[in-house]
């Protein structure tokens, strides 16, 4: 597993750089999709509660507008696995093609949203619904389930669990020194190695959040060219992917 203790600690830091960078760009995509069409795309808790809600009221249009928004994250996902399985044994690039996809997706929404900027096409709101399920599913098997980049209600969840443990871990590592073992815990503290997915999660809900602050602004001064931001950093992402000095390490058979 990426994330694991036993995984080089070269591999976790290509693997948790992939995955902040790819958290700043569900943030910025989810803002941007929000105050230009005025939904949200990385996550479908609420696409999914919406489909019920109208459902339950009989508004059958709304209920089916929901549904295909959906249906476009759970296509994306399915297009990612099966990028993932094509490219595994490949030396490097195993992401690549799942990640091309997504650039190209991203860019297709964008370019069309210049061109057209008063339009509100429901095929956009596919489109990035479908690149938001292609990069959660990427996430997804490349950490063994461990981090979701798309929404951030089971990171923070974790970073709750986590702080816990760790307040726990210099009390009793401190007990019975007195103020010297206290401080002596603290300055522990940062690199325990426990506490790896920790730091990682922080770093994921901050960089989900730079992009969710980032992509707004763009939007409101350049307008929907905005999307060039995410585009350009998983162009980055691709390249890393492909050069012999930054791909990243095999993934774990199966995942």
């Amino acid at each position: 597993m990426p994330f694991s203790p036993e995984t080089p600690p070269a591999s976790r830091r290509a693997y948790s750089l992939l995955a902040l960078l790819l958290a700043s760009v569900a943030g910025s995509v989810n803002a941007i999709s929000f105050f230009s069409l005025g939904t949200h795309t990385s996550h479908m808790t609420g696409n999914l509660a919406n489909v019920g809600e109208y459902l339950a009221n009989g508004k059958w249009t709304m209920a089916l507008t929901a549904a295909q928004l959906v249906l476009s994250f759970l296509l994306g996902a399915m297009t990612a696995t099966v990028l993932i399985d094509v490219s595994r044994r490949r030396q490097r690039g195993r992401h690549a093609m799942a990640l091309l996809v997504e650039v190209l997706t991203l860019a297709a929404v964008g370019i069309w949203s210049t061109k057209h900027p008063a339009a509100k096409e429901p095929t956009m709101l596919w489109g990035l619904c479908f690149a938001m399920g292609i990069q959660n599913a990427l996430v997804t098997r490349v950490s063994g389930a461990v981090v979701r980049t798309t929404h951030m209600t089971g990171v923070v969840t974790d970073i709750g669990i986590q702080l816990v443990k760790m307040m726990t871990w210099v009390r009793d590592g401190a007990r019975g020194h007195g103020v010297g073992g206290l401080v002596w815990m603290l300055r522990k503290l940062p690199t325990a190695e426990q506490f790896a997915r920790t730091r990682l999660h922080l770093g994921l809900a901050t960089s989900f959040l730079l992009g969710c602050t980032v992509g707004p602004l763009l939007l409101f001064k350049f307008g929907p060219a905005a999307m060039a931001m995410p585009c350009g950093v998983l162009v980055l992402l691709v390249l890393l992917d492909v050069s012999p000095a930054g791909a990243y390490v095999p993934m774990t058979p199966g995942t």
